[in-house]
C-alpha cells in the first residue's frame, strides 16, 4: 500500500514538474526536527549550539523504543532531517533577540541596513562559540544517515531596510558545507524564492526548501519554487494557536485544484507536540494537534527536545502511530481540509450574528434597556467581545461570526440608539463610541487565496452616516433588528462547536477528525453520512446504507460503535476523535 501511495505521489509530482521546484523532494509531506521550539536565543538555558544539534541527531537514530512490536528509530519512520533555526550566525551588533554585551546595540531592530550576519566577502558569519565547526556538524549527521538543514534570510540580526542581499554567497556557503535543506525566513531582504530555487537547481544538488512567509504558490498557475510554504503565524503550545494555524491552510487546500500538493505543501508551522504544559488535557491536546497536522497533510516537523526522556515516552505513541502517519502521507488528489463546524451545545452560550429575516423567534424582541442590548426576556447581554469562528468552506459556506452574548454584569459600558446607528460606549469617557456593523460573507475559490471570509457582526468606529452603510439598522415594532445594507437580521445564534476535518485516502477510504476547539466538554452524534466526498472517492455505504460503513479509530485500531449510522463523540476540552471511514468488508 505504501508503495502505491508513493508511486501516485511521484506521478503527481511529475505532472506538476513545470510548476514546482525541480528537486524531486517532498513528494509526501516532509518530516523531521527543527530547533526553534526547543532551542532559541531568547533564554540563556536554551540557546542553540552545535552540541544540541548533535544530541538531536543521536536521538533521531535511537532504536531503543518499539513501534508495533519492533525496535524502530524516528529516522527510520522518515524523521531523518535534523535542521537548525535562528541563532547560529555571528551578528555585527547586539540585538533584542540575541543580546551580546561585547557588541554595540542594534538600533531600530536592525531596520535601515544597520545589521548584518555576512562578512566583507559576502559569506555568512558563523558564531563559533556556539558552532565551532559547522562542516563537522553536517558530516556528523551524514555519517548517521541523516539529512541536515540550515536557516537563512534570518530574523535575528535581520538584514532589512537597505541591506545588501547575498543570494549567491549563501547558496555557495550552504552547498559547500554539505547542507541538504534550508528554511528561508521572511525577515531579511532575500525574499525572492524563484531566485533561490534557480540558484539551488544550478548546483545540481537537491535542496529541500522551506519557505517561511515569502509568498504562496501562484494562485492561477500553481508555480511553486519551494517544497513547503508557511501559511500561518508563529505557533505556540496552545490549542487556540494550533487551530488558528490549521485554519491558515484552508485557502491552499479548499480549491478546485489544491495548491497544497506533492512537492509543494501548505505548512501551518512546526509541531508543538511534546511542548504542551502538564495538565489533565495534555494528552488530548497533543493527539488533537498531531491529528490535525496529519489530516491536512502538513509537514510533520518535530520541535521538542528529543533527549528529554519523559517527553519522548509521552509522545512516542502519538508521533509513531502508523495509522496517523499513513493518513499524513496518503495522496488521492486532495491534502485534506476543514469541512464544517457544528453548532455548539446551548450550554456554551450564544452569539449575536446574522441570519435571514424570516420572523424566526431568535430574530425578534431586540431592545435596549438600562444601556443593555437584550433579546426578549433573556438575561444574556450582547457583549463587545468577538467570538472565534472558522473560515467558510465549499462544504459549509454560510459561516456566521458575531459578538458574544453572556451574563449581564454591572458595568459603566452601555448601548444606545443614535438614529439608525446602534452605538456602544465602553465606559471610558475618553473613548468615543463604536458602532455595530455587519459584513457579508465571501467565498470565491476561483478568484484568489483571499476571497474567503465569514459573515461578521463587529464593533467598529462610527464614521458612516449613510442609511445604507454597514452600520445602519432598522428596529421594527416586533424588535427585529434589520441591517439596511445587507438585508439580514440580527439573531441569537449558537456558537461554533465541534469541527470536522477530512482527507481522502483512496477511492474507498476517507479520514475524519472531529475536534473540540474549546476548553469545555462538548458532544455530538456524528452522522457518518456527513463524511464528505472528494473527486474520485466512491464510498458506496455513504450513498444510502450508512450502517454498513466502518469507522476505525486511528489511535486504538478498533471499530467505533454505531447507532443507526451515527458515531457518538463525547469530547473533553480540546479532545478529538480520529477515524477512517470505509465500507465494511463483505462476509464470506
Amino acid at each position: 500500500t505504501n508503495m502505491i501511495l508513493l508511486c501516485t505521489a511521484m506521478l503527481m509530482a511529475c505532472l506538476n514538474l513545470a510548476l514546482a521546484i525541480d528537486n524531486g523532494i517532498g513528494l509526501t509531506p516532509p518530516r523531521g526536527w527543527r530547533s526553534w521550539n526547543a532551542f532559541d536565543c531568547i533564554q540563556n538555558k536554551t540557546i542553540l549550539t552545535q552540541a544540541h544539534m548533535q544530541a538531536q541527531m543521536v536521538a533521531a537514530v535511537d532504536k531503543s523504543r518499539l513501534v508495533e512490536g519492533s525496535r524502530r528509530s524516528l529516522a527510520e519512520l522518515g524523521f531523518d532531517w535534523i535542521s537548525m533555526d535562528d541563532g547560529w550566525q555571528q551578528c555585527n551588533c547586539s540585538t533584542r533577540q540575541d543580546v551580546d554585551p561585547k557588541l554595540p546595540q542594534c538600533p531600530n531592530l536592525c531596520f535601515g541596513g544597520h545589521c548584518t550576519f555576512h562578512g566583507a566577502d559576502g559569506k555568512p558569519m558563523v558564531r563559533h562559540d556556539r558552532f565551532p565547526d559547522m562542516k563537522a556538524l553536517v558530516d556528523y549527521g551524514h555519517s548517521m544517515g541523516l539529512k541536515v538543514g540550515t536557516y537563512l534570510n534570518n530574523c535575528i540580526c535581520m538584514e532589512a531596510g537597505s541591506s545588501t542581499t547575498h543570494y549567491e554567497e549563501d547558496v555557495q556557503w550552504m552547498v559547500g558545507l554539505g547542507f541538504d535543506g534550508v528554511k528561508i525566513d521572511g525577515c531579511s531582504n532575500a525574499k525572492n524564492l524563484s531566485r533561490w530555487a534557480d540558484l539551488f537547481n544550478a548546483t545540481h544538488k537537491p535542496i529541500r526548501i522551506e519557505n517561511c512567509h515569502n509568498g504562496w504558490p501562484d494562485f492561477q498557475t500553481g508555480y511553486c519554487p519551494m517544497n513547503f510554504f508557511r501559511t500561518g503565524g508563529d505557533i505556540s503550545a496552545d490549542m487556540g494557536s494550533i487551530i488558528a494555524e490549521a485554519y491558515s491552510t484552508v485557502s491552499a487546500a479548499d480549491l478546485p485544484e489544491p495548491r497544497s500538493r506533492p512537492g509543494c505543501w501548505a505548512y501551518p508551522d512546526m509541531s508543538e507536540v511534546g511542548n504542551f504544559p502538564d495538565g489533565p488535557s495534555q494528552l488530548d491536546q497533543e493527539r488533537s494537534h498531531w491529528g490535525l497536522w496529519c489530516v491536512i497533510s502538513s509537514p510533520l516537523i518535530l520541535g521538542f527536545d528529543m533527549n528529554n526522556t519523559a517527553k519522548m515516552k509521552r509522545v512516542w505513541p502519538i508521533i509513531t502511530n502508523q495509522a496517523a502517519l499513513r493518513i499524513s502521507e496518503s495522496w488521492f488528489g486532495h491534502p485534506g481540509s476543514l469541512i464544517r463546524a457544528y453548532p455548539a451545545d446551548s450550554s456554551q452560550g450564544f452569539q449575536l450574528a446574522q441570519t435571514s429575516c424570516d420572523g424566526r423567534p431568535e430574530t425578534l424582541g431586540w431592545h435596549v434597556v438600562d444601556g443593555k442590548l437584550l433579546q426578549g426576556d433573556s438575561e444574556q447581554c450582547v457583549l463587545p467581545d468577538g467570538v472565534d469562528c472558522p473560515p467558510p468552506t465549499t462544504w459549509s459556506q454560510d459561516v456566521q461570526c458575531g459578538l458574544r452574548m453572556g451574563k449581564c454584569l454591572p458595568s459603566n459600558a452601555r448601548w444606545q440608539f443614535n438614529g439608525s446607528h446602534l452605538q456602544h460606549f465602553d465606559g471610558n469617557p475618553k473613548d468615543g463610541p463604536q458602532c455595530l456593523s455587519v459584513h457579508k460573507g465571501l467565498l470565491d475559490v476561483r478568484k484568489d487565496y483571499y476571497s474567503r471570509k465569514a459573515a461578521a457582526v463587529t464593533l467598529e468606529g462610527c464614521p458612516h452616516q449613510s442609511t445604507t452603510s454597514p452600520q445602519a439598522f432598522q428596529l421594527s415594532d416586533k424588535g427585529e433588528l434589520r441591517s439596511l445594507s445587507s438585508g439580514t437580521c440580527l439573531a441569537k445564534l449558537p456558537l461554533h462547536g465541534i469541527q470536522m476535518w477530512a482527507k481522502p485516502l483512496g477511492a474507498k477510504e476517507i479520514a475524519v477528525l472531529l475536534v473540540n476547539p474549546i476548553a469545555e466538554n462538548q458532544s455530538l452524534s456524528f452522522p457518518l453520512i456527513d463524511t464528505p466526498s472528494f473527486d474520485g472517492t466512491d464510498v458506496a455505504c455513504l450513498r444510502g446504507n450508512v450502517p454498513s460503513c466502518v469507522a476505525k479509530d486511528v489511535w486504538t485500531s478498533r471499530e467505533l460503535p454505531q447507532d443507526f449510522g451515527h458515531v457518538s463523540a463525547s469530547l473533553g476540552p480540546h479532545a478529538s476523535m480520529f477515524f477512517v471511514v470505509s465500507e465494511a468488508p463483505e462476509e464470506e
